[in-house]
């Protein structure tokens, strides 16, 4: 009998969900990038220095030094696309003139940050984000036969652009958003496919063709300039859908029914998911948020206070963490029974009833 009811169970994918299918992870990316502007790309090295060392300079401001700075992929190239904003960004009336050293590894029109932007992108799309060998990524099957258990619809965020769920899921029985290759929210409402997919970040086939998004069956023929991915805030929480309306989705699943929430290979670095999450459990002590990522021997409760204390949870005890890579976890223990018996274990009666001779009669 399958313990949870329909929407109790909501599925969160991060960067290390990919990782055992040879997709890196951001942080995995940033030493990538430094090892090509070291060689192949030295021509963005003072560049890049600059980047990487304003960062760190505006997070030690606030108090945040070493490994507590958030510094990744997405943060790298969210920071070149506010300064290629220049003049149009909000902030410039406010400031008196452009910081020299930038003016000095930018360009006098930027033009060297649009072109280290496209070969990021580029390198990416084509390098780390594509699957070598389809069969490294066959653990994701296992989100297939985990909806199959829970008979219910499965509804999975994931802040990854790579393909490794629409690879193996039916198509009949997955809903992307797109009718006739249009973007369309009001498919999710629907309710007639086993597994909702919602891409919060965007993805490696998705294109905005005459101001509807679309998506091509060949993703290396959409320009690393048009590729509808975002790599920050910028657009997140604005007018643009659909990461406008994935947003508000993971708020309202979340927030309503969810009763478990599984998170596998996020490494709980942004604010607007932490945000979600944090007032999701906040809204209920019944609700657990399960976070599944290796981990150091003996450190899963010390790692849980920590997720507890990022996402301003009030009441300790709802964040659990399992130590295990994804390929393990998917294939092994997600599983309908074992995450209720591990997770919500009946407790056992304090004064069991006492049959009497005659009632056993």
């Amino acid at each position: 009998m399958n313990p949870f009811k329909r929407d109790e169970i909501i599925v969160l994918l991060g960067a290390g969900a990919s990782k055992d299918a040879g997709i890196p992870h951001s942080k995995e990316m940033v030493r990538k990038i430094e090892n090509l502007v070291n060689d192949e790309w030295s021509e963005y090295q003072e560049l890049y220095n600059y980047i990487r060392s304003s960062v760190y300079y505006a997070d030690g401001i606030r108090g945040r030094f070493g490994v507590s700075v958030n510094y990744n992929i997405e943060r790298i190239v969210n920071t070149l696309d506010e300064l290629m904003k220049k003049e149009e960004h909000p902030l410039y009336p406010f400031i008196g003139s452009w910081n020299p050293k930038l003016l000095k590894v930018a360009g006098a029109d930027f033009e060297r940050l649009r072109e280290f932007r496209h070969k990021i992108v580029e390198r990416l799309r084509e390098k780390w984000i594509t699957l070598d060998y389809r069969e490294d990524a066959d653990y994701y099957k296992g989100l297939v036969a985990f909806q199959e258990q829970y008979q219910h619809p499965l509804r999975v965020f994931t802040l990854n652009y790579d393909l490794c769920v629409e690879e193996f899921c039916d198509p009949d029985s997955l809903e992307r958003g797109f009718e006739n290759r249009v973007w369309d929210w009001r498919l999710f409402e629907l309710e007639n496919k086993n597994i909702y997919l919602y891409k919060l970040h965007g993805s490696t086939d998705w294109v905005r063709e005459e101001g509807q998004l679309t998506y091509k069956s060949s993703p290396p023929s959409i320009d690393h300039d048009q590729v509808e991915m975002i790599f920050g805030a910028s657009y997140k929480l604005q007018y643009v859908d659909p990461f406008l309306f994935f947003a508000y989705e993971l708020r309202k699943w979340t927030l309503s029914e969810a009763k478990l929430i599984i998170s596998i290979g996020y490494g709980f670095g942004d604010e607007h998911i932490n945000g979600i999450l944090g007032q999701a459990l906040n809204s209920s002590t019944d609700k657990i948020l399960l976070s599944v990522a290796p981990m150091p021997k003996g450190k899963s409760e010390e790692l849980a206070q920590e997720i507890e204390n990022t996402l301003g949870v009030r009441h300790p005890g709802q964040v659990k963490c399992w130590n295990h890579n994804a390929e393990e976890f998917m294939l092994n223990y997600l599983d309908v029974r074992h995450l209720s018996q591990e997770l919500f274990p009946v407790e056992a009666e304090l004064f069991p009833e006492i049959i009497s001779p005659d009632d056993k009669e």
